[in-house]
């Protein structure tokens, strides 16, 4: 199931670290030497830091420390920048520990970074530590359908955290964070079955979901409606989930058009609908959900396969393009639609093209369509040769194609001919300015219609006219 974090504040840990205000306290007086820091007054700063460093001052370590993490006014190195946190946690630094505890989780080390968090927080720093821990508790997704209670304990374990941090600071990332993590562990219980399903309160468990994803959509979050809809949709609440998805659609959630798109594409809930279940995907997709666009791809090929207006085949073949199909995925071709769209132009443009026909009785239709050999252009280009079988057909749309009761062989000097008298249905084919064609098994090469007096020819057209599907 694809559950949904906060994209405009999906940062690494580092990142979410450096942007928050790094206070022993919240409401703590920044010092001259960190206003320095602040200010980008680097020179200065590495003077004076150095100086107190000197004397064991905490915050002249740690800002040192930060210096290096970061590379401010110097070159970034996370030794030396671990080295200066070390000293300024020995002298009580809740800032340092905090630091340190961020650096090894970034180097996974998760159980270390653990415990210096929580010695951060006992030196009262709360924010980011209560988030960090949230992240440092957050459980990979389980592999396995067995022994799930280790994880389900720590997603809400991580969700505990991102609360507290919510509820001292109302940020959206950490109500997004802390109702994200219950409802993993709601989810990844209703995986468990058997006796492991009955050590866990699953009622407590939605509860706590719920609790969280509804403050999350009081205060008008996407993903929460978002991730409220994957609840119900776990649940076969089809009706539910559809309008919770709906609603973090119209809150711009590629994720949500992702499931609607699922929905659709599957007929949970009602009956099937491939054209809608491409328009979401389509959606998600340009709104940068990768895993969005193979199907989006699959059902717009689908759509257009059998398409006869060329309108739509166009903006089709547009659609495909501007989905960019990406090299990883197993290539999906249009070459199809793109052959069909451009035998219907061809056909359009031919068609507009109509010659004055003779109007006398007995006008002849005389067909004179040569290179046909396998050693010669058509036939070399179209894998045809001496006595190859063809029909005749004439085409007036791309889904009007009329079979018509003439038939023969190419001859030896690699020739389709015959002459005939104009029947009235030549005669009102020829009137509404079909298009004619010699159909081989494998190819239907076009005709070019050319008067001569009384009598009507047909030729071949060059090599690379648009052909029509077979």
């Amino acid at each position: 199931m694809k559950l949904l974090s906060a994209s405009a504040k999906t940062l690494s840990v580092v990142t979410i670290l450096l942007a928050l205000l790094l206070s022993g306290a919240a409401k703590a007086e920044i010092s001259a030497l960190e206003q320095l820091f602040e200010q980008q007054q680097y020179d200065a700063f590495l003077q004076q830091a150095q100086q107190q460093a000197s004397e064991n001052n905490a915050d002249a370590l740690f800002l040192l420390g930060k210096a290096y993490d970061l590379g401010r006014g110097v070159t970034a190195n996370p030794g030396t920048a671990s080295q200066y946190y070390r000293q300024a946690r020995a002298l009580g630094s809740a800032r340092a520990s905090h630091n340190l505890g961020n650096m090894a989780l970034g180097n996974r080390k998760k159980a270390e970074a653990i415990k210096l968090f929580e010695e951060a927080l006992a030196g009262g720093l709360t924010l980011p530590t209560l988030y960090n821990l949230g992240l440092a508790h957050s459980p990979a997704d389980p592999t396995s359908i067995f022994n799930l209670a280790p994880t389900i304990e720590a997603a809400q374990r991580a969700g505990s955290y991102f609360g507290q941090a919510y509820e001292l600071d109302e940020d959206s990332l950490y109500l997004d964070k802390a109702s994200r993590e219950y409802l993993r562990a709601y989810l990844i219980a209703m995986q468990s079955y058997g006796s492991e399903r009955e050590q866990f309160d699953m009622a407590q468990l939605r509860q706590q979901a719920v609790h969280w994803l509804e403050r999350g959509m009081a205060a008008d979050q996407g993903t929460a409606w978002t991730n409220y809809g994957a609840l119900l949709l776990n649940e076969k609440d089809y009706s539910g989930a559809k309008a919770a998805f709906l609603q973090g659609a119209q809150r711009n959630i590629a994720v949500a058009n992702y499931h609607l798109a699922t929905m659709a594409d599957k007929g949970l809930g009602g009956q099937a609908d491939k054209a809608q279940a491409l328009a979401y995907y389509e959606k998600a997709a340009l709104a940068g959900m990768e895993q969005a666009k193979v199907p989006a791809y699959r059902l717009l090929k689908d759509q257009l396969e059998y398409e006869d207006d060329i309108v739509v085949l166009e903006q089709g073949i547009a659609r495909f393009d501007a989905l960019k199909q990406q090299e990883k995925y197993t290539p999906i071709s249009l070459d199809a639609a793109i052959r069909r769209l451009a035998w219907g132009k061809f056909l359009a443009q031919q068609r507009q093209q109509k010659i004055d026909l003779p109007t006398s009785g007995d006008t002849q239709l005389v067909l004179q369509a040569c290179g046909l050999d396998l050693g010669q252009q058509h036939g070399a280009a179209y894998n045809l040769g001496v006595n190859s079988h063809w029909r005749m057909a004439a085409y007036l749309t791309l889904a009007d194609r009329v079979a018509l009761p003439l038939e023969g062989r190419v001859d030896a000097q690699g020739c389709a001919r015959f002459t005939t008298a104009i029947t009235e249905q030549l005669q009102s084919l020829l009137q509404q300015g079909a298009v004619f064609g010699l159909r081989f098994p494998n190819y239907t090469l076009p005709l070019a219609l050319s008067r001569q007096g009384n009598m009507l020819q047909l030729s071949l057209l060059p090599v690379g006219t648009p052909l029509p599907a077979n």
